[in-house]
């Protein structure tokens, strides 16, 4: 069975990454691109959006602008991982069609009441828009089908804070809200997120077929491997490159990949140094019996990076003329 997917994206070299893997499996359907502030501003996102959708032959795919900052907060952006322009500075050709009028908070709504228990939102940026949408619509918490998030740090350190993901810790405020809605959560964090590497042997099988997306995708990987390893989030001898919103991706097509453990998750929003960290009650001590986030724990890495180089290889027929 096909899953109706909307993917609500900061594109980010892990954001194309994720989205060309989505689009290159025939087990979802992608029917929306919604942009959020995030990696870069909602402007380049959005344009970006198009930009990776004209690549891949997929204009067919609406894009809708989003939250251009958090909810209360000031926007953090992570261009040292991702470049000015979200793509490592590769440039991708100008988009032929335009973003949609409708704002995405509001698509999101019209898209989920439309199709009740039908769509998931993968979630693979800072989650505004999704809390947006929440409180335009609380009952929105029972038509969505599932939100797959990639954020959270249960077990292992955070990559914006000690203690806190980038996307949550850009907005935990939207996050309280997602989380405390109801809805059903999956969080795809760092603790799997740091055991799915793309091996040089992967990043050559996707090489050697020579697409359009491909060859892009490549290009702007270079820029995003030496900037973890200025960050100090990887090494001068380790090869391949992390795309932590793959795995999100991932999940929904491959849930066997997974350890998946239920618990109960708030997100901080008063401390000072905390903000943004997922607080996973596994025994209920607080009282919480029932859970409300699917957490992954765990992952074969191994072979949801195979699958990814073999999903992308196939993305598009091979090309003559460079893409630029």
């Amino acid at each position: 069975m096909v899953e109706r997917v909307i993917i609500d994206t900061d594109p980010g070299v892990d954001d194309l990454a994720a989205i060309y893997l989505a689009l290159a499996s025939p087990e979802l359907r992608v029917e929306a691109l919604t942009t959020v502030y995030g990696n870069i501003e909602v402007g380049t996102a959005t344009h970006n959006a198009l930009s990776l959708l004209e690549l891949a032959g997929r204009t067919d795919i609406p894009v809708y602008r989003g939250a251009s900052k958090p909810l209360i907060r000031q926007p953090y952006f992570a261009k040292h991982i991702h470049g000015n322009n979200g793509f490592g500075g590769v440039e991708a050709p100008s988009p032929t069609v335009s973003e949609a009028s409708e704002f995405a908070a509001m698509e999101i709504v019209r898209r989920c009441n439309e199709a009740p228990n039908e769509i998931t939102i993968l979630a693979l940026g800072p989650v505004t828009n999704v809390a947006l949408a929440l409180s335009i619509d609380p009952s929105l918490a029972e038509k969505v089908k599932r939100i797959i998030v990639m954020g959270g740090a249960v077990r292992v350190a955070g990559n914006y804070s000690p203690v806190a993901s980038f996307n949550l810790a850009s907005d935990p405020e939207a996050a309280r809200v997602m989380y405390e809605s109801g809805a059903p959560i999956v969080q795809v964090g760092l603790d799997v997120c740091t055991k799915v590497r793309i091996s040089q042997e992967n990043l050559d099988r996707i090489r050697v077929t020579n697409t359009r997306p491909g060859a892009f995708l490549l290009e702007a990987a270079e820029f995003r491997r030496k900037a973890y390893i200025a960050a100090k989030q990887s090494s001068e001898t380790e090869t391949g490159v992390y795309f932590n919103d793959v795995p999100a991706v991932a999940y929904a097509l491959w849930p066997e990949l997974f350890e998946v453990q239920s618990a109960f998750v708030s997100i901080e929003t008063a401390g000072e140094r905390t903000a943004g960290q997922t607080v996973v009650e596994f025994t209920g001590q607080w009282g919480h019996s029932e859970h409300n986030t699917s957490i992954l724990m765990d992952v074969d890495g191994e072979s949801v990076a195979k699958r990814f180089a073999e999903r992308i290889s196939t993305l598009e027929t091979q090309y003559v003329e460079p893409y630029k």
